[in-house]
């Protein structure tokens, strides 16, 4: 009779510890729009907060995580600026051997490449860099990641919101559920223990 009662209050506190965890977990996202039951208002916490976590988020993605300067660095990286120049070096060249009429290959010997290249070659690097630095001025001016980033995060479905919350944190949030199993099992031990020594 005495192992049953243990085994009785270990299971039912162990069973009401997962489930409150499982049901509070669900709660920090259902439901999703107001509910009114006897003039309580029931939401879930994210849905209720999102607005708060949307503008709470985008400034920690772009202070700690993304600002623009690093957006910029990774963009116009040295080993990425080399490969832009080349190639726009290359673009240029044959853009204006295009639009140079064949006129102008009896000014410059016959060599409307040549020319264009020598040119290129002498001066392309400061109108490279001059290019650099005012796609620089100007993409950091207009580049507002905490309003974008708020955005995505206000026009995402909230469905998809949770889908993303739980991808990112099963585990996590499955080991909750488990920990409250074993406080329950706990706390049905001492019941045990208090009811049947006191």
């Amino acid at each position: 009779m005495g192992i049953l009662r243990f085994a009785l209050l270990v299971l039912i506190g162990g069973l009401i510890g997962w489930i409150t965890n499982k049901v509070a977990i669900k709660m920090l996202f259902r439901p999703i729009n107001p509910i009114k039951i006897l003039g309580i208002t029931f939401q879930g916490v994210f849905p209720r907060r999102k607005n708060q976590m949307a503008i709470s988020l985008a400034d920690t993605i772009e202070k700690e995580l993304l600002s623009k300067e690093v957006i910029m660095d990774q963009l116009l990286g040295e080993e990425k600026l080399d490969a832009i120049k080349e190639k726009l070096k290359e673009t240029i060249i044959d853009k204006l051997v295009e639009a140079m009429p064949s006129i102008v290959g009896m000014f410059v010997g016959g060599d409307v490449r040549g020319f264009v290249t020598k040119y290129i070659d002498k001066n392309g690097d400061e109108i490279f860099e001059q290019m650099v630095d005012e796609f620089r001025t100007i993409g950091i001016e207009n580049l507002d990641i905490r309003e974008i980033v708020k955005n995505r995060i206000e026009e995402l479905d909230f469905v998809e919101f949770e889908k993303i919350i739980f991808g990112l944190m099963n585990k996590e949030l499955h080991f909750v559920e488990i920990i409250g199993l074993f406080l329950g099992a706990i706390i049905g031990i001492i019941q045990y223990l208090i009811i049947t020594f006191l």
